[in-house]
């Protein structure tokens, strides 16, 4: 995965684990080989499609807050560790990025309850796979950030790159969306009531307790509930993989910040929230069923969910790097709030703002 990419609401919608295969969508694009043999005479024509997948630029930091303390200059642009591009929610080429990138989009994930009831067996903690040694400059950078803004950015027992450049960009990335994002977001989810917002690194998808919702693969999500040794309990983290961009991190966080008046694996009563009822009324999303039907939604799949809300606002494009136009699909409010939020407060240096202006008057009034 190189540079950043727009999450987006079409693999998952950006929490604990979706369990449902028709949920989990590709964007890397596949092509199969198609061959064509056409005998006359003694000429044979054999016709091939590549897989083409494209990358994206990286983040520009823009300060928006007083920078860490003797915080070395170094690039907010994430140094990838390559990675296989498995069928998942969150994964590197997941729905949603620009131009096809090969980027973590978001990943709403489904209800630990939910998942859990279709496993054969309980999940088992996992130990980290050949996480490298930290290095200094990242341990000292994470503890700056931890210090400064009261998150916890874990090194130890993580991969944050195979390298100690690799290493200090990629934590640079996260505290590039920490400093990009409104003072109430931040301050929100260190005060969550499940704790401190976590970070955590790896290739593994794995939680800070070794559970893998979606299984041994890199991934980047939200969890507010984790699972370990001592059973299922609420938690308040961000799991990325290694190299994940500030864009992919911010959206994460605004979904930390959506999460934060809810309890474990309740994602969808964040819908019923004021908060998103003002959003969805501003933006153009219609609430088609009763609150009843969105609360009874907490333990099903999240195409129930989804099917209780239509969008009727102004289209998810964008301009694309190359000149053209991109779109951008958000499969219900939760998953639009973070789209349109990590873009207008941490999007890559080469974008320009989309013409949304319904969007960004809803986060200027309501959030900053």
């Amino acid at each position: 995965m190189t540079g950043d990419e727009i999450p987006s609401g079409q693999g998952n919608n950006g929490f604990g684990p979706v369990r449902e295969t028709g949920r989990h969508r590709l964007l890397t694009s596949r092509a199969f080989l198609i061959a064509a043999a056409l005998t006359v005479a003694v000429v044979t024509v054999v016709t091939t499609l590549t897989v083409m997948a494209a990358g994206s630029s990286g983040d520009s930091p823009v300060e928006r807050r007083a920078p860490l303390p003797d915080r070395s200059e170094t690039s907010a642009e994430p140094t990838p560790t390559p990675t296989p591009r498995p069928e998942f929610a969150e994964d590197p080429g997941s729905a949603g990025s620009i131009e096809a990138a090969a980027g973590p989009a978001s990943s709403v994930v489904e209800s630990p309850k939910t998942a859990a009831s279709s496993w054969s067996a309980s999940p088992v903690p996992v130990e980290p796979v050949g996480a490298p040694p930290a290095a200094s400059g990242a341990e000292a950078l994470a503890a700056q950030a931890n210090a400064a803004y009261g998150v916890n950015i874990l090194i130890e027992g993580q991969n944050w790159g195979d390298s100690e450049a690799a290493q200090v960009n990629n934590v640079q990335a996260v505290v590039s969306a920490i400093e990009r994002l409104p003072d109430t977001v931040i301050s929100a989810v260190v005060s969550h009531p499940h704790g401190p917002l976590t970070f955590v690194s790896n290739n593994q998808g794995r939680t800070l307790e070794g559970w893998q919702p979606y299984g041994g693969h890199p991934m980047t999500y939200y969890t507010n509930s984790d699972q370990g040794p001592g059973g299922h309990h609420a938690s308040n983290q961000v799991v990325l993989n290694v190299g994940a961009g500030s864009l992919s991190i911010g959206h994460e966080i605004l979904h930390a910040y959506q999460c934060r008046n809810v309890g474990p694996d309740e994602y969808a009563l964040a819908l019923l929230q004021p908060e998103m009822k003002s959003f969805m009324a501003a933006t153009g999303w219609q609430q088609m069923g009763s609150d009843a039907q969105v609360r009874a939604a907490v333990n099903q799949p999240w195409t129930a969910l989804n099917g209780l809300y239509v969008y009727a606002g102004r289209p998810f494009t964008y301009e694309s790097t190359s000149g053209g136009t991109g779109s951008i699909t958000a499969d219900n409010p939760i998953e639009a709030f973070a789209v349109a939020g990590s873009i207008y407060y941490t999007p890559p240096s080469w974008m320009q703002l989309p013409d949304w202006p319904e969007y960004w008057g809803w986060f200027d009034s309501n959030v900053g």
